[in-house]
């Protein structure tokens, strides 16, 4: 991205040399009033100068918000990120906690069912012998 955005400002810069070298700035001439006078074909030349300038700072603005907006993009990327991580990260100790209180709950049944045969074997033992 660095990159890109290199080889667009260095294009800019160099069609502003590339127009600016197309006219002679010899011909300037001080005024005694502090004015100076130069000719239309080079008034032409300034303008097409302050124009590209006008226009490379809207392109530079505009590539500055492209980047800011980027960034905001990869920011918001990592905070989505490492919210699904934390998500999957609790939803795996659910997982966990249920795998095992399953198997404590079938330990559990099991004790439960061989302590009722016991108990009802116990039971039935007695009700015969009286």
């Amino acid at each position: 991205m660095k990159n890109i955005i290199a080889i667009i400002l260095a294009i800019t810069v160099f069609s502003n040399l590339a127009l600016a070298d197309n006219c002679d700035w010899s011909t300037i001439k001080a005024m005694p009033n502090g004015d100076f006078e130069y000719s239309p074909q080079l008034n032409l030349c300034v303008g097409n100068l302050v124009q590209q300038k006008q226009v490379q700072t809207q392109q530079l603005s505009d590539l500055n918000q492209a980047i800011d907006l980027k960034n905001l993009a990869l920011q918001n990327a990592d905070a989505r990120t490492a919210l699904w991580e934390k998500t999957s990260d609790d939803e795996l100790s659910r997982i966990n906690k249920i795998e095992s209180d399953s198997k404590q709950s079938g330990w559990l049944m099991f004790a439960l069912g061989a302590g009722t045969v016991i108990l009802s074997g116990f039971m039935a033992a007695k009700l015969v012998h009286n």
